[in-house]
């Protein structure tokens, strides 16, 4: 009895197997290909919705920090922690960098072990306000109450800047009474992020960059003193 046909189908069974494996690599890679085309958008699209709602989040701050002034007649302090929240209550800080006392402004959101209001991320939303002393009274004009008013409009002259960039190639706007920042989904290191937390008078806000060694992702919104001043003379706060 021959052998030839079961030796013919044996070869064909293993070139049919063989040409399986090599049909199930291309599939598999062609699936690789797809997911990794469906998941980079997507992971893009949370990102700019996790920017849009903190965007959102620090623009509801900023009218917290407006309304907070009309009322009692200057902007409240920075908290370092959620333990240090009562010296916001006082008639006066001296502390300008520090935290969003979100209790004090009755704002809702998320907060992290600490009581300190954060971002989409989880990090504490940054905090900052003017300590100027126009007056030289040794009451900073922007946290004590009736000092804006005392001090008069001419004279106040808030120090924090925004920038371009950490060298400050070109600003973007300046003579501001208070800052805020949201670190981003990530910290890069970069100089222009490093500026945004050395607690001095200058912040940098610049387009979304997550190529390269010079990435930025900081979300910087600040309060201009035209905006307040005007917001105050319509509470008839500031005369």
């Amino acid at each position: 009895m021959s052998t030839r046909p079961i030796l013919v189908a044996s070869a064909v069974r293993k070139r049919d197997a063989g040409f399986t494996l090599l049909e199930m690599s291309i599939v598999l890679l062609i699936m690789g290909l797809l997911l990794g085309s469906v998941i980079r958008p997507m992971g893009s699209r949370i990102l700019e919705r996790q920017r849009s709602e903190t965007l959102h989040q620090l623009v509801t701050i900023r009218e917290a920090l407006i309304g907070y002034a009309a009322v009692s007649h200057r902007l409240p302090c920075p908290i370092i922690t959620a333990a240090a929240g009562a010296q916001s209550i006082s008639d006066s800080c001296n502390v300008a960098h520090g935290y969003v006392p979100a209790a004090l402004l009755g704002i809702t959101g998320h907060y992290d072990t600490d009581g300190l209001l954060v971002d989409s991320w989880g990090a504490p939303i940054q905090y900052h306000v003017s300590l100027s002393d126009a007056d030289n009274d040794g009451l900073p004009d922007f946290t004590s109450a009736h000092e804006m008013r005392d001090v008069s409009m001419q004279l106040l002259s808030p120090e924090f800047q925004v920038c371009d960039t950490a060298v400050c190639n070109q600003l973007r706007a300046n003579r501001l009474p208070a800052v805020l920042v949201s670190t981003g989904a990530k910290q890069s290191g970069s100089s222009d992020e490093a500026e945004n937390q050395n607690s001095n008078n200058t912040f940098v806000s610049r387009d979304l960059d997550l190529v390269g060694t010079d990435q930025f992702d900081d979300i910087v919104l600040w309060l201009s003193g035209n905006i307040l001043y005007t917001r105050l003379l319509q509470a008839q706060v500031l005369p």
